[in-house]
C-alpha cells in the first residue's frame, strides 16, 4: 500500500464535500477537539468570537470571526481590529490544529501536505494523524482545558519542541538600531525616547524589524523576553501606527475594536513573567532595594529608561499584575530585610486603576506601597510614564519621597 502522502489529494473535491455536509466549524473542532464559543449562524454565515492566540489582550466580541460557509473553500475572516487572520478552510483548519498561522502567513510544502491528509482523514470519518515537533510546546492551545490545573510554562526558545520555534533564537540579529536606517514610525519612535540608544537595544535586545524581513513582528519595534536566567522565552512587537489608530478609535467611539499597543507571539503566557529580570539582579544591591524598594512597572521602555538611570525595575507588561507575578515579586521582596515594592504605573486612569488593583494583590503577600500617583508632587507628574522621568525628576521628587517613608 502508497503511503498516503505520496498520492495525489483532490483538495478542492474535499472541500466541496465537506461544505455540502454543512456544519462545517462544529465538525473540524470537533476533530482537533478544539472547545469553541457560541456560534451565531445565518444562511450564509457562522459568527463567533475570535479563540485564536493572535495577541489580543483581552476578549473579542462573540461576532469577531465571521465564516462564509457558502464561498469556494470557506472563506473566513476575523475583523478584531488590527488582526489580520483570514484565510480559506485549510487555513481555517491549521489555526485550529496550531493556534498560530503558518510561516509567512501562507500554507505550503509541508504545512498544506499535512492539513490536505487532515482534510482527507475527517471527510473519511477518521481520527487525524500524529505530526510529531509540529506544534510548540511553548504554545497555549485554544484547547488548554479548563480541568488542567498544571500551571502554564514558557519554554526558552532555545529548548522548544517546534523548529520554527527555535529558528527565532537568533531575529534579534535582523533588528535595525541605527535611526537612519529606519522608517520613518520606527525613527519617529525612537526619537522621541532619548535613553533608546544603540547600545541599550542591543544590551535588551531590542530593535526594530524592518517591513521587509520575516515573521508576524516585520515592522514592529520589537523586544525579547528574557527569563532570570537571560534566555529568550519570546519576541513581542510595539504597534509603531499605536497612536494614530487609538485617536480614530477614540473618534470612531467603537469599544468593542480598541487597538493594542503590543503584539505577543501566540501561546506565550505573559502573566507567568516580569519582563527585564536579568538586568534587574545584574544592576540591584540589597541596600538599594532596601531603601526605595522592588520599582514596579507597566512596559518595557519604563524598565530601560529607568536601568540607564541606575535604577533597577520590572515591568508586568500590563496595568494589572496577576496572581503568578505577585508570587513571584513577593519571594523577591521578601527574601530582602525590610524589603517590599513600590508600584510605579502610569499617571493615567488605566494606570491608576491598575495601579489600585496591583496594590491590594500585592498586600496580601508583602509590603508594598505606591511610588507616585496623580496628586504627588502638586500634580507634576500627571499624565506621565515611568520612561519619561529624568534624573532631575528622581533625584528631586521622587527619590527622595521613596527614601522617607520607612
Amino acid at each position: 500500500m502508497a503511503h498516503r502522502n505520496r498520492g495525489y489529494i483532490d483538495v478542492d473535491s474535499l472541500q466541496q464535500e465537506l461544505i455540502a455536509d454543512g456544519d462545517i466549524v462544529e465538525r473540524i473542532a470537533s476533530f482537533y477537539n478544539v472547545s469553541l464559543p457560541e456560534l451565531h449562524k445565518t444562511q450564509n454565515e457562522t459568527r463567533l468570537a475570535c479563540i485564536f492566540a493572535c495577541g489580543k489582550e483581552q476578549e473579542t466580541g462573540d461576532r469577531a470571526i465571521s465564516i462564509k460557509i457558502k464561498q469556494d473553500g470557506a472563506v473566513f475572516r476575523c475583523f478584531q481590529y488590527g488582526c489580520t487572520v483570514r484565510g480559506n478552510l485549510l487555513n481555517l483548519m491549521y489555526l485550529m490544529k496550531h493556534n498560530s498561522e503558518p510561516a509567512d502567513g501562507k500554507l505550503k510544502g509541508r504545512d498544506f501536505k499535512e492539513i490536505a491528509a487532515d482534510l482527507q482523514a475527517l471527510v473519511a470519518g477518521r481520527p487525524p494523524e500524529k505530526n510529531v515537533g509540529t506544534v510548540s510546546t511553548s504554545q497555549s492551545s485554544t484547547t488548554e482545558s479548563m480541568n488542567d490545573k498544571s500551571p502554564l510554562i514558557n519554554i526558552p526558545l532555545k529548548d522548544s519542541e517546534n523548529e520554527r520555534a527555535r529558528e527565532l533564537i537568533n531575529l534579534n540579529e535582523q533588528f535595525i538600531t541605527d535611526v537612519a536606517e529606519m522608517s520613518p514610525q520606527a525613527a519617529a519612535y525612537v526619537r522621541k525616547r532619548p535613553f533608546m540608544t544603540p547600545e541599550i537595544m542591543k544590551k535588551f535586545h531590542c530593535g526594530y524589524l524592518p517591513s521587509n524581513a520575516k515573521g508576524l513582528l516585520r515592522g514592529h519595534f520589537v523586544y525579547g523576553y528574557p527569563d532570570a536566567d537571560g534566555n529568550v522565552l519570546t519576541w513581542f512587537g510595539r504597534n509603531l501606527n499605536y497612536e494614530d489608530q487609538h485617536k480614530k478609535w477614540q473618534r470612531s467611539g467603537d469599544s468593542s475594536k480598541e487597538p493594542h499597543k503590543f503584539k505577543f507571539v501566540k501561546g506565550f503566557h505573559r502573566g507567568q513573567e516580569l519582563y527585564g529580570e536579568p538586568q534587574f539582579h545584574g544592576l540591584a544591591t540589597p541596600e538599594q532595594l532596601q531603601q526605595i524598594g522592588i520599582i514596579l512597572v507597566e512596559g518595557p521602555n519604563d524598565v530601560i529608561n529607568l536601568h540607564t538611570l541606575g535604577i533597577p525595575a520590572l515591568a508586568v507588561c500590563s496595568n494589572t499584575v496577576t496572581e503568578s507575578q505577585a508570587d513571584k515579586l513577593a519571594t523577591l521582596a521578601n527574601s530582602i530585610p525590610g524589603g517590599h515594592v513600590s508600584v510605579m504605573f502610569d499617571l493615567d486612569r488605566e494606570g491608576e486603576n491598575g495601579a489600585k488593583q496591583t496594590v491590594m494583590e500585592l498586600a496580601k503577600r508583602c509590603r508594598v506601597r505606591l511610588a507616585w500617583s496623580i496628586d504627588f508632587a502638586d500634580g507634576r507628574f500627571k499624565g506621565r510614564q515611568p520612561e519619561s522621568v529624568t534624573v532631575e525628576d528622581w533625584d528631586t521628587a521622587i527619590l527622595p519621597t521613596l527614601m522617607h517613608v520607612s
